[in-house]
């Protein structure tokens, strides 16, 4: 999926977003669909190699939909992209929170191919209800050149701050994937086997930020304070993650030194909202920046953004949990915690110093030139045409 999204997203115009979208919710679903039948293969060689095709086909129908799906939106929504994004993201919070409970009753009810056989022909359905409903593309309008937008959205150095803003705390989400659950175990022995409550935990930065990014997408749109948010969400992320583990020295301050299960309910719900809070804003400035640094206001540069976007959180879904699991093995969770704490004051602290560098002290160096463009612009008047000169300040001989 990290490797066809940004390809998506350079080729989007020419695709058009309608029909990069339909089509690629119609390939998920078949895909997800035929995945539901290998179920029937005995052969554990051959279901490995059909499944990983199988799969891969999905990821490339789900990276069409993805990239499309923002795209479109920032076109049809350009002046309130922000709360859109954060509606959108809302329902993908939603998809993350009550697929797994879903897709459990669904196997239980009727084993491994129902939840496929389900949701498949759902995901074509409404490729083909997109296909009819969204805005046409449009085929007329010239759009700008998608050779070499990427590498210069990603030239200045706020890009690469701003990204690491998704990057970090989606790896932190994905380091938690296989070591949360133990470490609940470990605080808390009436855990053990409680495994309605071990999921709460795991469900609760979904929850959280489903509930919440709506409300920072509209405070994104309404104020404009996107860089000032997303210090902010990852000074919250920052407080989470240490509030998880407990990170190391807070660890000392509970009885039995490793930390509590209510510490890690609450450090899970304060790390989905510093997502939500962060999540909204890189999206809307990344927006407001590439188009204020001259990039055309149009779908080539949507889709390129989107696909930025999408592959800098999956290549931390992707890593975390490889990082995740490579430091449990060795340290303590604490470590873990203390570990993905530290990186998030990092990237707010570095993106804190850039704005106070470059949007106060530059700009306070700046010489003050309106004196010298009014004196400029004075100088400049056109010469007031002879007959008006002459009715207004010339007497008449009469």
């Amino acid at each position: 999926m990290l490797g066809c999204t940004l390809l998506i997203g350079s080729q989007l115009s020419r695709i058009g977003p309608r029909r990069c979208y339909s089509i690629g919710l119609m390939v998920l679903g078949l895909s997800s669909l035929t995945f539901g039948f290998l179920g029937a293969v005995h052969s554990g060689d051959v279901f490995l190699g059909l499944g990983i095709s199988v799969r891969v086909l999905e990821s490339v129908g789900a990276a069409m939909a993805m990239v499309a799906n923002y795209a479109i939106a920032a076109r049809e929504f350009r002046s309130s992209f922000a709360a859109t994004f954060g509606i959108m993201e809302m329902f993908a919070g939603l998809g993350f929170v009550l697929g797994p409970l879903a897709s459990g009753g669904l196997y239980q009810l009727g084993g491994f191919g129902l939840p496929f056989y389900v949701f498949g022909p759902m995901s074509v359905i409404l490729g083909i209800w997109a296909a009819f409903s969204l805005p046409p593309d449009d085929a007329g309008v010239d759009t700008s050149s998608q050779h070499g937008q990427i590498l210069e959205m990603l030239k200045k150095p706020l890009a690469w701050i701003e990204y690491s803003a998704i990057l970090i705390p989606s790896v932190g989400v994905g380091a938690l994937f296989p070591a949360l659950a133990q470490h609940l175990r470990d605080v808390d022995s009436n855990l053990e086997g409680n495994y309605v409550m071990i999921g709460v935990a795991f469900a609760t930065v979904g929850t959280c930020y489903t509930l919440l990014v709506p409300i920072f997408g509209l405070v994104s749109s309404k104020f404009n304070r996107n860089k000032l948010q997303i210090i902010t969400g990852l000074t919250v992320e920052t407080v989470g993650f240490a509030l998880l583990g407990p990170a190391v020295p807070f660890n000392l301050l509970y009885p039995n030194g490793k930390g509590a299960s209510w510490s890690v309910y609450l450090g899970g719900c304060t790390v989905g909202i510093g997502l939500a809070c962060n999540q909204v804003a890189v999206m809307a400035d990344r927006l407001s920046e590439v188009t204020a640094d001259g990039l055309s206001d149009d779908i080539t540069t949507y889709g390129n953004l989107s696909a930025l976007f999408e592959s800098f959180f999956g290549l931390g879904l992707f890593i975390g949990p490889l990082f995740g699991g490579l430091i449990s093995d060795h340290f303590p969770f604490s470590t873990l915690s203390t570990v993905l704490s530290v990186l998030c004051l990092v990237v707010a602290s570095v993106m804190f110093v850039y704005c106070v560098v470059v949007y106060g002290v530059c700009r306070r160096k700046k010489p003050d030139h309106s004196a010298v463009d009014t004196d400029r612009q004075m100088l400049l008047i056109r010469d007031t045409p002879k007959p008006v000169i002459t009715e207004q300040y010339v007497q008449s001989k009469e």
